[in-house]
Order: C-alpha cells, then sequence, then structure tokens
C-alpha cells in the first residue's frame, strides 16, 4: 500500500500548493488520484479475491465526492475541495486494517480549525490596517461577551453553592470551557471583519483576471471568456476570495496516518 500512500501525499501535497498559489487545482490532480485508487483496489482484490475493500472504496468516495458536491453548490466550498474529498474516500477505504475515512473526518475537523486560525492571523498581518477596524468591531459589538461572561457567573456561582455543601470543587475544567468560548467568541468577530474588510474587494473591470470569483457566483474562477463578456457590461465588480483550503487535505492525511485518531490521542485512548 506504499505506493498508493506516496501517489496520495504527492497529490494532495500538490494541490495545496497549486491553490496556495494560484487558487485554482487543475482537475487532473483528483482524477489521478481516483484512477490510482480505484485501480489499486480492483487489483488488490482480483489478486486476494476479496472485492469488499473495492466495494467500500467506491461506496466512501462517491458518498463524500456528493458530499462535498452539495457544500460546493450551497456556495461553501470550492470545486476542487469536493474533488480531493471524493479522491480521498476512492483511495483510502482501509488503513491497517480499519477504516480509515472515520479517523480522517474527526481529524479533517481539529485540522481545519487550527488551519483557519493561523490563515486568518497570517492575512491580519498582512493587512494590518484591519487590527484597528477589529477592535472597533469589538467595542460596538461587547454584548456579545455576555455569553462567555453569563457562563463564568453561572460556575462560580455552583461551584460556591457546591463548597457550601462540603463538597470539594474544582474550577479549572470550568475556566477551561470560560476561555475556550471566550476566545471563540473573539475570533468570529476577527473572522467577520476579515471577510468584509479583505476577502471582498469592489474593482473596475479592467483589473478583472481569470481566476477571479464575483461575489454573487459560487466558488468557480472565471474564464478568459465570462471576463471579456463582464468587461463589456459593468464599470465596477466586487470580487470575493475565501481561505485557501485544499492544503488542509493534504495536512489531515498526513497527520491521520502519523497517529491515527487525533481525539483519542488528546484524552489519552
Amino acid at each position: 500500500m506504499l505506493e498508493i500512500i506516496i501517489i496520495s501525499l504527492f497529490m494532495t501535497a500538490l494541490a495545496g500548493l497549486w491553490d496556495l498559489k494560484t487558487t485554482e487545482v487543475p482537475d487532473q490532480i483528483p482524477a489521478i488520484m481516483m484512477i490510482a485508487g480505484i485501480s489499486y483496489w480492483f487489483i488488490n482484490g482480483a489478486v486476494t479475491d476479496n472485492f469488499m475493500p473495492l466495494a467500500y472504496s467506491l461506496a466512501i468516495g462517491t458518498v463524500l465526492l456528493a458530499a462535498g458536491l452539495v457544500l460546493y453548490k450551497k456556495g461553501q466550498w470550492g470545486g476542487a475541495d469536493a474533488w480531493i474529498l471524493g479522491a480521498i474516500g476512492y483511495t483510502f477505504p482501509f488503513y491497517n486494517g480499519s477504516l480509515f475515512i472515520l479517523p480522517y473526518i474527526m481529524n479533517f475537523f481539529v485540522v481545519s480549525a487550527a488551519y483557519m486560525v493561523v490563515y486568518a492571523v497570517i492575512l491580519g498581518i498582512k493587512n494590518r490596517y484591519v487590527f484597528p477596524i477589529f477592535i472597533k468591531d469589538l467595542k460596538k459589538n461587547r454584548k456579545i461577551f455576555l455569553l462567555p461572561l453569563g457562563f463564568l457567573a453561572f460556575i462560580a456561582v455552583l461551584t460556591l453553592y457546591t463548597v457550601s455543601l462540603g463538597f470539594a470543587a474544582s474550577l479549572s475544567v470550568p475556566l477551561q470551557i470560560f476561555v475556550i468560548v471566550l476566545l471563540l467568541t473573539v475570533f468570529w468577530r476577527y473572522g467577520k471583519v476579515i471577510e468584509e474588510r479583505v476577502f471582498k474587494k469592489k474593482i473596475p473591470v479592467s483589473r478583472l483576471r481569470p481566476g477571479d470569483v464575483l461575489e454573487e457566483m459560487n466558488w468557480v474562477g472565471l474564464t478568459k471568456k465570462q471576463v471579456a463578456s463582464i468587461r463589456k457590461k459593468r464599470k465596477f465588480v466586487t470580487i470575493k476570495e475565501g481561505v485557501r483550503f485544499v492544503p488542509v487535505f493534504f495536512l489531515t492525511l498526513a497527520v491521520t496516518l502519523l497517529y491515527g485518531n487525533l481525539l483519542f490521542l488528546f484524552v489519552g485512548l
């Protein structure tokens, strides 16, 4: 299985680098992964006379591809995200004798959350004008802090009541939860500022380029023909950018192959 692992790591890494550089991922990359994965499990079935892994490959890959395409149609993902996810399903139905996709999906949420935090912070550093806007946004929306503060007050009262009854009580876990909720609240507002001030730009059509995505479009870049047509009809357009998300698929794949399910690692199982 080493061959299919090397192919998948290489192709997902290539797709991630391509996405970071151009925001467009060639269709050939997920196509090669799909063909390699299905072919591998077909040959494996012919050699072992067990085609169950091939059936799982086809089922898991198709379900993941369909789910990704639904997210694409809803405007939540790019087309490349959907096809890369499906390709991983076709390639890795099993690993080390167990279903690979279950720990992969669980790790995907952890890795994507960490990636988005780092990505947003880097964007802020590159566009430092957003930080004063972010501070103003926090002041304007200061009521959002009532939720974590209310939670902290509730835990404090509950702890005091528990101690008054003679029971031992610890604030460590509730305080950790409070800090997490507080940070998530702050990052949510930071993300909104990044979305409105960095990801959306009104530009003259003379600056419009193939690969740009209009605000009202799904996440698919404009073609040269579409750009030429828009330039004839409009003077200004609003384009949008988003988190260049494809590297997450490679990072999650590498993490899952190396460490397995991160949730089990965190809880010590």
